[in-house]
């Protein structure tokens, strides 16, 4: 049953949600649900979930630009200085961003957990949208999770709504097989309650099944993530846009692409393109190396002006203006496109990894070579299984370049150290000082 909201609404909602990306000081409580006695609140406090992705601390702007910063795909090229120490890969445990993405992530994790906790009690709710509303709360905190895992390792499992900032519930560190666990076991709720198969700006099968896909191939189990892309592509409702530019449209447009994606407005906007646009804050740029990837035969160190690629995605994510690169995969500078938090190209990519990794080469050659096709470039033949490993990881830097996935990709294939040149301990991101120095027995990443 397909849970329908007025966009009135959802704007209310969402933008409450928002918050300044520098806007970190610890509150000393967090406002409790009490809404939650009804149908109507009920639907407004998932609204309110969803509109914690759109936070400029989250998905609307510092997520996945630190994360393409910390890599190798992007340089600072303005004056935010918590964002030049990503850059240098000189993190502190005071650094501002850090701490803005760690409260958003949290902050919206007890949002679902106020939901998972009180919409049960709903009486006056129809029991197949409850199951919904329920099961669309497990994906979010499952999605939460993973993306806090994959920063910082082995967080605080909070799973109970809490009262104050301080609250001792969840204040120790789980382990990473721990943390894994749960996210597994949030998704094996969400897709017992979920029943809508294709809706793309909420959770439904599809993006479950799609995102345990990604949390198998970071976990390290291969099997299982080709097995879970695979029953991606059996459900037969997906299939790549028939253009890369197609999926970055100034008016979110959708496409045949779209697994879930995070709606934003003029009036709730994300600030994706503006950050990397000259026309916008031009706070970041494109190295030249991931120009040379998408360009081979462009010089690093030479004129910007010989950048020329026959790839599609390169044409369409790097400009050239006045000799001097911009990051163009977003365009809107009032930010109204919808980014995608999971899509079907970066599934075929997670299963000619995952098969690849366990011998299957064939069928790996066969999905690397779809995404190929779509950018333009020729098929690739036999590869020995190191080289057609390697070969993915290169598609997956060019296919999924400025959405946040580089330094996660660099991190848990055991490459941050050798590609961007840092110690082993500056593969976590710290834990915010400030949030060790108000909750008992969180503890700090080695090195920090």
């Amino acid at each position: 049953m397909r849970i329908r909201f007025f966009l009135a609404a959802a704007l209310i909602t969402a933008t409450a949600a928002c918050n300044n990306p520098l806007d970190v000081k610890p509150a000393d409580s967090i406002p409790e649900s009490s809404a939650i006695t009804d149908a109507v609140g009920a639907r407004a406090a998932l609204f309110g979930a969803y509109g914690g992705l759109q936070s400029l601390s989250y998905y609307g702007q510092d997520f996945p630009i630190f994360l393409d910063l910390s890599a190798d795909n992007s340089e600072h090229t303005g004056t935010l200085t918590s964002f030049g120490d990503a850059d240098l890969n000189e993190l502190r445990a005071d650094n501002e961003t850090i701490a803005g993405i760690w409260i958003a992530i949290y902050d919206d994790i007890n949002r679902v957990n106020e939901i998972i906790a009180k919409v049960p009690q709903v009486t006056n709710l129809d029991p197949d949208e409850m199951h919904e509303i329920i099961g669309e709360a497990y994906f979010l905190r499952a999605l939460n999770y993973h993306n806090l895992v994959k920063l910082f390792g082995g967080v605080p499992l909070r799973l109970t709504p809490a009262t104050t900032i301080n609250d001792p519930a969840g204040s120790t560190r789980a382990s990473v097989a721990d943390t894994y666990t749960q996210i597994l076991k949030d998704l094996d709720s969400a897709q017992a309650f979920i029943s809508n198969p294709n809706q793309t700006t909420q959770a439904s099968l599809g993006a479950v099944m799609a995102l345990r896909a990604r949390v198998l191939l970071y976990e390290g189990d291969y099997a299982g993530a080709a097995a879970a892309a695979k029953a991606v592509e059996d459900l037969g409702q997906y299939s790549l846009a028939p253009n890369f530019s197609d999926l970055f449209a100034e008016d979110g447009a959708p496409t045949p692409e779209d697994i879930f994606r995070i709606i934003f407005t003029a009036q709730q906007f994300n600030n994706l393109s503006f950050y990397y646009l000259f026309d916008g804050r031009y706070e970041v740029a494109p190295t030249t190396d991931l120009m040379h990837d998408f360009d081979p035969s462009f010089d690093p160190s030479g004129d910007v002006a010989d950048y020329d690629p026959v790839d599609t995605r390169g044409q369409w994510s790097i400009s050239i203006e006045d000799d001097t690169q911009e990051g163009t995969k977003f365009r809107s500078v009032q930010g109204t496109e919808f980014p995608h938090v999971i899509r079907f190209g970066e599934v075929l990519l997670i299963r000619a990894e995952a098969e690849a990794r366990v011998g299957s080469l064939d069928t790996a050659r066969v999905k690397v070579n779809e995404i190929r096709a779509r950018a333009g470039l020729t098929p690739i033949g036999s590869l020995s299984q190191t080289d057609m490993i390697n070969t993915i990881i290169d598609e997956r830097r060019k296919e999924l370049a400025f959405e946040g996935d580089r330094w996660p990709d660099l991190v848990r294939l055991g490459l941050a150290t050798t590609v961007l040149g840092i110690s082993a301990q500056q593969a976590l991101y710290p834990i915010p000082q400030r949030e060790i120095d108000v909750t008992p027995g969180l503890t700090q990443n080695p090195g920090y």
